[in-house]
């Protein structure tokens, strides 16, 4: 569950960026503040992907290969079967691609010590490719086997292996379609964390956009409380954490004034100056009291 403080924190970091960056590049600023964020939520569903959403994964493996080579085996000498041989060699290939992406996602998970998002998601990316891949070809498998009734007899341990796989594959799918299964313990902490990234997205660049869109009414509110202290002489960070404590007294008129001057204050302790605190609660303090709307 997202904070209003994690909110704050990201369009504080924003605004400090934004005063630095060309208006033409400041869509990139927001990559690279979510870079954490989205880091952490790759990482979490890699560790889902390869650890325990698939722990039991190898050994249901083994008995699907074995019984898969069983059946057609027994199939090799009808030729009308070739539909049903041919998509249990098509299945047996997919399983060895999709066992395969899983430990090269253990790899990129465990031998990149600077969790590098972008091979990590790529990895995670191809292993969800394959299991979706690997739940078609399934259904489509047995799909085929109703169409040879006369094999009634053989299917049904092919048909409860399968069935195991499957049972792996849509937990994975889960992290896709988590609204398919929302109760899913497993996966719950996962999705919650790929819907606080997006969510933090949305609601800091909504924030901090639209404290750039009032920026000049913001510092007019601003420079008119400073006393003896020249606008230029204002910091960077401290210009940022200002118009973001001005944005909310005078257009926020649902927080109180003492709570978002105590925050302004808390973010001034955090990443500017040891004079920034004392600063900061005097310009919003005046602010308060000569500009907030009724």
């Amino acid at each position: 569950m997202l904070s209003r403080n994690q909110i704050r924190q990201a369009a504080l970091q924003y605004l400090y960026a934004a005063s630095q960056t060309p208006e033409t590049e400041r869509e990139g600023i927001w990559d690279i503040l979510m870079e954490p964020f989205r880091g952490d939520y790759c990482k979490l569903k890699a560790k889902a992907v390869s650890g325990h959403l698939t722990r039991d994964y190898p050994d249901k493996l083994r008995l699907f290969i074995t019984r898969a080579r069983e059946t057609a085996d027994k199939l090799q000498q009808d030729p009308l079967t070739l539909p049903v041989r041919d998509q249990l060699q098509d299945l047996l290939a997919k399983e060895g691609e999709f066992n395969a992406s899983l430990l090269r996602l253990k790899k990129a998970l465990h031998e990149d010590p600077s969790n590098d998002r972008g091979s990590l998601s790529a990895a995670c990316d191809a292993a969800q490719g394959l299991n979706t891949a690997l739940m078609q070809m399934r259904r489509r498998l047995l799909d085929t086997l109703k169409d040879f009734p006369a094999y009634n007899a053989i299917w049904p341990s092919l048909i409860s292996s399968c069935s195991k796989l499957q049972e792996i594959n849509d937990r994975i799918n889960c992290l896709i379609h988590p609204d398919d299964r929302p109760s899913l313990a497993e996966i719950k902490k996962v999705v919650e964390a790929g819907r606080d990234a997006e969510e933090l997205y949305r609601e800091a660049k909504t924030l901090g956009e639209d404290i750039l869109r009032r920026r000049d009414g913001l510092d007019a509110a601003i420079d008119s409380t400073l006393e003896n202290y020249s606008p230029e002489r204002v910091s960077a960070i401290d210009r940022a954490i200002l118009r973001l404590g001005a944005y909310e007294l005078l257009h926020r008129k649902d927080l109180p004034a003492p709570i978002v001057i105590s925050e302004a204050i808390r973010l001034s302790e955090r990443f500017s100056s040891a004079e920034s605190p004392r600063f900061i609660n005097g310009v919003l303090a005046g602010i308060s009291k000569t500009g907030r709307p009724a």
